[in-house]
């Protein structure tokens, strides 16, 4: 198996990690109450650890699968 192959699967999930932030920026901005700056920064990093275990998560994941499936 080409490590094209892997990195690529790395990348798709690096371009899904900052989907996710984009979508979370805007879901931030229609919001109807501000929240305090504390409470915002602590929200942004939890999104940030859940998404960045997500994806190392997905990728591992996906490139077992993919590693297996191809040999």
């Amino acid at each position: 198996m080409e490590s094209f192959a892997v990195t690529l699967i790395f990348i798709l999930g690096g371009l899904t990690f900052l989907v996710n932030w984009a979508f979370l920026v805007l879901k931030e901005k229609s919001g109807t109450r501000p929240d305090s700056p504390m409470a915002t920064l602590k929200r942004l990093v939890v999104y940030f650890l859940l998404s960045s275990l997500g994806v190392l998560i997905s990728g591992v994941f996906f490139v077992s699968i993919f590693m297996l499936a191809h040999g």
